[in-house]
């Protein structure tokens, strides 16, 4: 493709929000660079949601494999922000118009229970890392860290998230103990059907397999727990019926998955046995105005083999981003704009938080568009003059466009011809020869539901 002037984007990450941004920008003929931690750029839909979501996954994947085929878009896997290009080399030396951050939410909100991070691996596992290992263990070459699960596992958490986690270690514990016993089994039996009803055909309860199930605790009440959308301008009906339906599927869940959920309780303190944590003290809540209200005096022990927590996910922090707390400082979480740099922009769940497809979408889509029409100030009208030279000769319009483009800064040809070559060299060093798909052929996991009766549970 011949350069053009114009502008070169920076996107880091590539999966839904990121890519529906570089999606935005190349359409309108924004030259774009995308840089992958990953060798897919397909983040949390890989690596995050649950492997049963199958036709979900794939479909959200091809959605994020067409917007990256765009001849403005360049990708450049196995390259992640902080450690194999450092943020303030980004900012000073690569030239690029605007830096877009959609590097997702992959650490942990911390157990807000003193020094209970010590015992990380020890009792205590985050959300996070247990569902990568869940999505994964079973490909052959699986060489990442390894998850112990127990049966009577602790889940602290309120939010989908966290019922992904609780039904994902009631398949693990249910389906290896039928597997025990002869019977087999198939995962996405186990997800689809639930097995109460597995083990009501097999005429068998938990008992009977020498389980007693896994629990959730949450803060608040059942009717507090978004697996279903409110409305902002829910009447008082509404909002009466929305907190029935909220409170029939987690019934509903339970029934299925046979856990207990215990509601209004917060982790306070750790019960430990030598080295490993051995459990959680517990204070009751009472809810007030859908804020948690500790109860005085009533505090509970739980004892447990194994503590899941689940109660939110935050960026990573990158050397030279500015920080407020937790999280990236951001002049403004509409647009995503970083603290002390005009043209760097954060997008999709790295702002929000929230692992949700729609919502990640939804920001990218706004940012992308903030930054296209506010920041760089670009219409369509650009890109036709700019591509087409031989619109370029023949439009007495292009002349006053060309004047407006001149107000802009544009990068020449071969300012962006130096980015490019310099993202080449990145894509050399990594192995990946520009084509796309070859490599994305390469590079897919063993499926799961690819793998028969030879599927580990």
């Amino acid at each position: 493709m011949q350069l053009h002037p114009g502008h070169c984007v920076a996107i880091f990450g590539g999966a839904v929000a990121g890519a529906e941004a570089a999606g935005l920008l190349s359409q309108q003929g924004i030259y774009t660079v995308i840089f992958e931690q990953n060798a897919l750029p397909y983040g949390k839909i890989e690596d995050g949601l649950p492997k049963w979501h199958v036709k979900l996954r794939d479909k959200e994947e091809q959605k994020i494999d067409e917007k990256l085929r765009n001849p403005y878009v360049q990708f450049v896997p196995n390259t992640k922000l902080g450690d194999d290009i450092d943020f303030e080399t980004i900012i000073k030396k690569w030239g690029f118009s605007a830096v877009l951050l959609a590097i997702g939410a992959w650490r942990d909100r911390p157990l807000p229970v003193e020094g209970i991070d010590a015992y990380v691996g020890k009792g205590l596992y985050y959300q996070n890392p247990f569902i990568y290992w869940f999505n994964h263990y079973h490909e052959p070459n699986f060489s990442g860290e390894t998850f112990e699960v127990h049966d009577g596992t602790v889940v602290i958490g309120g939010g989908l998230a966290s019922i992904d986690v609780i039904k994902a270690l009631m398949i693990i514990t249910v389906g290896r103990a039928l597997r025990e016993r002869g019977h087999k089994v198939d995962f996405f039996e186990l997800e689809k059907r639930g097995p109460a009803r597995i083990l009501d055909e097999l005429h068998l309860t938990m008992d009977d397999l020498g389980l007693k199930g896994c629990s959730l605790y949450y803060r608040r009440t059942a009717i507090n727990m978004p697996l279903t959308p409110i409305p902002e301008d829910a009447d008082e009906r509404r909002l009466q019926k929305a907190y029935e339906v909220r409170e029939r599927m987690m019934k509903k869940l339970q029934d299925e998955f046979l856990f207990q959920f215990h509601e209004c309780h917060s982790p306070v303190d750790k019960i430990l046995e030598g080295e490993r944590l051995a459990g959680l003290v517990f204070q009751k809540n009472e809810v007030v105005d859908g804020r948690p209200r500790p109860i005085p005096g009533a505090f509970i022990e739980v004892r447990t083999p194994l503590v899941i927590s689940s109660i939110g996910s935050i960026p990573e922090l990158v050397p030279g981003i500015p920080v407020k707390g937790n999280v990236f400082n951001f002049t403004d979480e509409s647009t995503g704009q970083i603290q002390g740099y005009p043209n760097v922009f954060a997008l999709g769940n790295t702002v929000t938080g929230r692992g949700n497809i729609k919502d990640s979408r939804q920001h990218g889509g706004l940012v992308g568009q903030h930054v296209l029409t506010d920041f760089l100030a670009w219409k369509e009208a650009y890109h036709r003059a700019l591509a087409d030279e031989k619109a370029e000769k023949l439009s007495e319009q292009v002349t006053a466009i060309n004047s407006a483009l001149d107000a802009q800064k544009l990068l020449s040809s071969e300012q962006i011809s130096a980015i490019f070559d310099r993202a080449k060299a990145r894509q050399k060093q990594v192995g990946f020869d520009g084509d796309y798909e070859k490599w994305r052929q390469k590079h897919l996991p063993v499926r799961l539901e690819n793998m028969g009766e030879n599927q580990p549970i």
